[in-house]
């Protein structure tokens, strides 16, 4: 699978160590419009620089996007992408509205192409675990889940695009968005309603709530409470904790082995501890797909449901009411 880059900033050095592990994928274009980020990510790994989405969108020896940009930007370069026949990796969030998460997901289905948005913890080694264990009913029916993701980083310094709620989306979409897709997937019920309470904990000059703690209220009448925090300081903070209850069992994950973020001249992003690399395992769903070997996962379908919730989880926090997710 021949793969062009879209935007070459932080997540995009993740996705091409993932590409360099996989004998089946090959990063062969990059572009950027910086166009000296361009031509360092592309001497770096290999590929050769292309000036514009337009000149990879049409340009055959290109099979599928990976597209690294702000989230603003996803729902546009994702339609483009369909309409011109390429296969698809979208980084998280979908979009930052469920109609347009939507409209994305019909065109992909109308152009036969695969989509997979980046909901990379599906990938991980310990999503995969609590989603076994769950599924096993050791636990019996599950009642009720806490997600807690708490770091000590803020996005890139002061000027970074995901501090700008009309960029980002807000917390919720930038990196919220990941606990409500793991909420949805581990109850195994989609979720109905939403009652989120945010604060800028890092400065009270922030745009967007870097604190998030959200109630989700499944289909089911199971809930989740999922609190996350990408910004606060101090930089020691941290937290990682998954509390799962069932009828016969609670499931508790701690603090553990996430990773860490590196900063290399080779490129900069998240690493995962050996062997449980999630962007690779992501990369190679995707790959799988592409060649009709497997299914996508999580599916469209998914990444759209968490692109509502996380509508939902925004809505919430600034009117302060309980908010139904789009359907």
């Amino acid at each position: 699978m021949r793969v062009a880059l879209v935007g070459t900033g932080f997540i995009a050095g993740a996705h091409a160590a993932a590409a360099a592990g996989l004998p089946d994928v090959e990063i062969v274009a990059v572009t950027d419009r910086d166009s000296g980020a361009a031509d360092r990510f592309a001497t770096a790994w290999g590929a050769r620089v292309v000036p514009d989405v337009a000149d990879l969108l049409a340009d055959d020896g290109v099979d599928a996007l990976v597209v690294c940009t702000p989230n603003d930007t996803h729902a546009s370069l994702a339609r483009a992408a369909a309409a011109a026949g390429k296969h698809l990796l979208l980084e998280k969030p979908m979009a930052l509205s469920a109609a347009d998460a939507r409209s994305v997901a019909d065109a992909f289905q109308a152009a036969d192409r695969v989509l997979l948005v980046g909901h990379t913890h599906r990938h991980s080694d310990y999503a995969r675990a609590v989603h076994d264990v769950v599924a096993s009913g050791r636990l019996g029916p599950v009642r009720s889940v806490r997600i807690a993701i708490i770091g000590g980083w803020i996005w890139g310094g002061w000027s970074a695009w995901v501090l700008d709620p009309a960029r980002s989306g807000g917390h919720a979409f930038h990196n919220g968005v990941h606990l409500y897709d793991l909420a949805r997937w581990w109850l195994g019920s989609p979720i109905a309603s939403v009652y989120a309470v945010g604060q800028p904990l890092t400065s009270a000059a922030l745009a967007i709530d870097d604190y998030l703690c959200s109630t989700l209220v499944a289909e089911s009448g199971a809930t989740a409470v999922c609190e996350i925090s990408r910004g606060e300081r101090p930089r020691t903070t941290s937290l990682f904790e998954i509390v799962v209850h069932g009828d016969r069992g609670t499931l508790v994950r701690s603090n553990g082995g996430e990773g860490l973020v590196a900063y290399t001249t080779g490129g900069s992003g998240p690493r995962a501890v050996p062997g449980t690399d999630p962007f690779r395992r992501q990369l190679g769903v995707f790959a799988a797909a592409v060649a009709g070997t497997a299914s996508v996962d999580p599916g469209p379908e998914d990444a759209l449901h968490a692109t509502a919730v996380a509508e939902a989880v925004e809505r919430s926090a600034r009117s302060g009411q309980s908010v139904a997710v789009a359907r």
